[in-house]
């Protein structure tokens, strides 16, 4: 390979954003590999591998290329551009630019794909309609925003290239409720090489994992010897060679690191090879020779259960991971009185998070000893306890440093890679990569919880639900992540945002030879609401009831109790978010478009409530720090991780807010160990609340800190100068004097002065799950408050079905979204979008398939996640009933999930009378039933 100027005999010539190349005898080389490992060009990012996600779409020859399916042989003479080539002398493009404005960043992985695709499209077509837009991008994935976002950044960049509207509008408001440039979003939409995989060193050796080829087995040896002969092996380690506790977990460590003497799932590792390529290590796989003694497999929930079954953990008595039952008032009385009783079975699917950035780690020992480990995480503090207890080494001597998730969900609270990569750089002294390939994180990662429920309604017939039963199975897969708290969730909300006096629920998760089921935005919450809400939507159809009046007569609001017995407060705004949505859909009503001949069109309505932190008695707490070092740079600390939901942002929102410092100002530094304080693992919808009231705390020190500081150094008083962009102006003494950041930094760094402070917030007392949710008298009311806070969401969907086909097109959805006080506005209105579309692939589409432990759905495309060609019309609505949080705050990232799939399979059975059970509902699923209606 070589710059123009070399003469190769038969050498390919290529050019590469204005740059002529050429390489000879490139054989299988695809333009990713060449673009990435070649000219380290880690703008174009590799989500698949296959073409599936668009990540890696470059523009070729004009038009937009996923860069994986090319092989370099083919691209004789081409001209090849990049993400690198859109910003010129630190100017970003037009599209560039309106990507920012719009709020189409998010986690960021896929935006170099999309601003690439975008750009091929209007190079050649500066007018284009939604549907060639949607067009243009149909082959780029986004799991975060929804679409709508980047379809409104399209548009905006038109305008601008067609002179309609400037480059740079008016400058951005920054204060609270305002909206300003997202923090990270510069280097997303530039494509800097921010993610793991981005990252390089010298000297670096490459890890590879060895998978089981059994769901469930015992393993009788493993031979080494062949494979660690083979060209390039460094060195290959099995449980053996684990120097501390081989198993992790965030609740209960007992996932091994290293299989040695079980495999539960195919996704278990038993070795792991480190080369000097990545290719040399997944060569050597093949020679690690594993004797299996197969074992029988256990499948489904109801089978774990069975009596005689196999244990999957010979330490316990069962297969039973938890049980949770919630007790309220005499169900068997509210039955015998009910006018109507509804019976349902209703199952959900166990789903892939498809967070487009494949798990990775990049490892190295430093001069000091500390292992230094450079990862993707929802909490490095966590990653860091477990790294360290099986290697075997104090907390100290290991550094976990966040790079950029792109994208997560739930989905990387725990690790995959992270501990091999940290063993590997200490075992060989030499740096150490692993990267997952999309296939190995299909089947290593966590999943959502597949869950059945059975549920039992009774109510009066002038609407009032009086009972509720329900019994939920939850397959926990292999080990237990974060089934617990999950299974916990799907019984204390299992009844949806309702006051019912009369509760008998119970909800069981139990080990199968699955993907363990872990964390997923909705956290169980996401489940049970589909079948409540369906629930609710037979009542309501049985009494002849408007759906927004039944939920209006049963919704919870302050002063009414949770079916745990928590009394809420001012702040739960359900209700007002049932309003929104009511006079929303009526307002559409009027225009509602006409069914194509075949097709009818139906309306349905779902509501769904979660809670904000931890809660049951967990202590909930997180750090903030603030400091202006002597270089001059004001530095927030926080533990959260910004995962593209915006904390970063949001927290120097509030940092600006509370100390009047410029939000320019601030640099975040979020999940480093070394230099963040611990914000917990980033779940809960809870670090809006947490670390923002840690920041505030913080602010309010580091005022007293500073104002201390220039009165005594300055000679300043509190009162005689106010922030300014950079630094402080004087008021009184020195009118208009300005002073720098940098100045003030230099100054105190001289004189030994500290300017920094730190606080730890510790969330409002919550306590566990009491055996009943009756009230007892003597028994304050605050000891039922499982929670701190909830909030609520209500969808209302709009769909049209094909009576021929079974297809549902979703036409519209509106949601209101009850969030305390929006932070920030667009991206609060970008985060509900993305849980919409997220929403839709749920109740439609999506389902992460197994056959007797084996994966089925092994790629992206077969997962059929939602592409920008099926986006509905989405209009949201944020309810602002404010809380106790920082400026009113609560959370609001993961409900809006929870109530886009029952509207939708409401919505169908508005349209055509047959109501799907069983997620997701699959144009098969629904032509089925359509026939079965119809008796043929």
């Amino acid at each position: 390979m070589a710059e123009e100027g070399s003469f190769l005999a038969d050498a390919l010539f290529f050019t590469v954003n204005g740059k002529k190349y050429c390489i000879e005898n490139p054989g299988s080389l695809t333009l990713l590999k060449y673009l990435r490992e070649h000219l380290g060009l880690m703008g174009t990012k590799n989500g698949c591998s296959q073409g599936h996600c668009g990540t890696c779409t470059v523009i070729v020859d004009g038009k937009a290329k996923r860069a994986c399916l090319l092989k370099v042989q083919k691209l004789k003479d081409s001209s090849i551009e990049t993400i690198e080539n859109l910003s010129k002398d630190g100017k970003l493009h037009p599209i560039q630019e309106a990507f920012i404005k719009e709020g189409a960043v998010q986690c960021g992985f896929c935006t170099p794909g999309m601003v690439m695709a975008a750009k091929a499209l209007l190079d050649v077509n500066t007018c284009p309609t939604e549907e060639e837009i949607k067009d243009a991008l149909k082959f780029n994935i986004c799991r975060c925003t929804g679409y709508a976002a980047i379809i409104r950044a399209v548009n905006r960049a038109a305008r601008v290239m067609r002179g309609e509207e400037p480059v740079s509008g008016d400058p951005y408001e920054t204060g609270i409720g305002q909206s300003p440039i997202k923090k990270d979003a510069r280097e997303k939409v530039t494509g800097k090489p921010i993610f793991a995989d981005d990252l390089q060193m010298q000297g670096m050796l490459y890890g590879k994992l060895l998978l089981s080829t059994h769901p469930f087995a015992r393993i009788k040896w493993i031979d080494i010897s062949q494979g660690e002969v083979r060209p390039g092996v460094v060195k290959i380690l099995t449980a053996r060679d684990i120097p501390g506790r081989n198993a992790f977990g965030l609740l209960t460590p007992h996932q091994p690191v290293l299989a040695g003497d079980v495999v539960r799932y195919m996704g278990d590792p038993v070795a792991v090879v480190f080369a000097e390529s990545e290719e040399m290590a997944e060569a050597a796989l093949k020679y690690i020779k594993v004797e299996y003694e197969p074992l029988k497999g256990i499948f489904a929930p109801e089978d774990g259960m069975a009596r005689g079954a196999h244990l999957i953990h010979e330490s316990g008595n069962s297969n039973l991971v938890h049980h949770v039952p919630v007790r309220r008032g005499n169900v068997e009385k509210a039955f015998a009185e009910a006018d109507v009783i509804i019976e349902g079975i209703y199952s959900t699917p166990m789903v892939e998070h498809a967070y487009l950035e494949p798990e990775s780690a990049l490892a190295r020992v430093d001069d000091e000893g500390v292992i230094n480990v450079w990862t993707a995480s929802q909490g490095s503090f966590a990653f860091r306890e477990m790294i360290a207890a099986s290697l075997d080494i104090p907390e100290e001597q290991v550094r976990v440093i966040y790079t950029p998730a792109g994208g997560a969900f739930g989905g990387k609270e725990e690790p995959t890679v992270q501990i091999h990569c940290a063993l590997g750089a200490k075992v060989t002294g030499r740096p150490v990569k692993m990267t997952l390939t999309r296939q190995e994180s299909l089947i290593m990662s966590t999943k959502r919880h597949w869950e059945r429920m059975y549920y039992r309604h009774g109510a009066t017939k002038d609407g009032r639900i009086t009972a509720v039963e329900a019994r939920v199975l939850v397959d926990a897969g292999a080990y237990d992540s974060l089934s617990k708290p999950v299974v916990f969730r799907s019984a204390v909300v299992a009844a949806g945002p309702y006051d019912i006096p009369n509760v008998h629920i119970d909800s069981y998760g139990i080990y199968t030879n699955h993907p363990p089921g872990g964390a997923f935005r909705g956290f169980g919450s996401t489940q049970v609401a589909f079948g409540a809400e369906q629930q609710v939507d037979r009542i309501a159809r049985a009494l002849n009831m408007d759906p927004f009046e039944i939920r209006r007569i049963n919704g919870l609001r302050e002063g009414k109790a949770t079916i745990t017995g928590q009394v809420l407060k001012k702040d739960a705004g359900y209700l007002e978010t049932l309003e929104e949505v009511e006079k929303a859909l009526a307002a559409y009503k009027k225009n509602l478009p006409k069914a194509s001949p075949g097709k009818k069109i139906g309306i349905g309505v779902a509501s769904s409530y979660k809670n904000v932190g931890l809660g049951a008695g967990k202590k909930d707490r997180a750090g903030a720090e603030i400091e202006l070092s002597s270089e001059g740079i004001v530095y927030l600390k926080v533990g959260a991780t910004d995962m593209g939901q915006g904390s970063d942002t949001a927290l120097a929102q509030i940092a600006a807010e509370a100390t009047g410092i410029h939000y320019d100002d601030f640099v975040v530094v979020s999940n480093d160990t070394a230099q963040s304080p611990d914000g917990g693992v980033t779940t809960a919808s809870r670090q809006t609340y947490i670390s923002g009231h840690a920041v505030l705390g913080a602010a309010k020190k580091y005022l007293e800190v500073f104002n201390k500081f220039l009165l005594e150094e300055c000679g300043i008083e509190a009162g005689d100068y106010e922030m300014a962009p950079g630094g402080i102006k004087l008021t009184a003494k020195g009118q208009g004097q300005f002073i720098s950041f940098q100045e003030l930094g230099e100054r105190a760094a001289k004189r030994q002065f500290r300017l920094q402070a730190e606080y730890l917030y510790v969330a409002p007392t919550t306590y566990p799950l009491r055996e009943r949710a009756d009230h007892e008298q003597g028994v304050p009311l605050e000891k039922y408050d499982i929670h701190f806070a909830y909030c609520f969401n209500t969808q209302a969907a709009v769909v049209e079905v094909d009576e021929n086909t079974g297809e549902v097109k979703v036409l519209k959805v509106i949601a209101a979204q009850d969030l305390g006080r929006a932070i920030h506005p667009q991206n609060s209105r970008c985060q509900i979008e993305g849980a919409i579309v997220m929403g839709i692939g749920y109740g439609l589409s999506e389902e992460f398939k197994l056959e007797d432990g084996r994966m089925i759905t092994d790629n992206l495309a077969k997962l059929r996640l939602p592409k920008i060609t099926q986006v509905p019309q989405m209009e949201t609505i944020l309810v602002e009933q404010l809380s106790d949080g920082p400026f009113g705050a609560k959370g609001m990232g993961e409900v809006p999930i929870n109530s886009t799939a029952p509207a939708v399979i409401s919505a169908i059975y508005d349209a055509v009378g047959v109501r799907i059970a069983d997620l997701p509902a699959t144009r098969e699923k629904v032509l089925a039933a359509l026939k079965a209606k119809q008796g043929k």
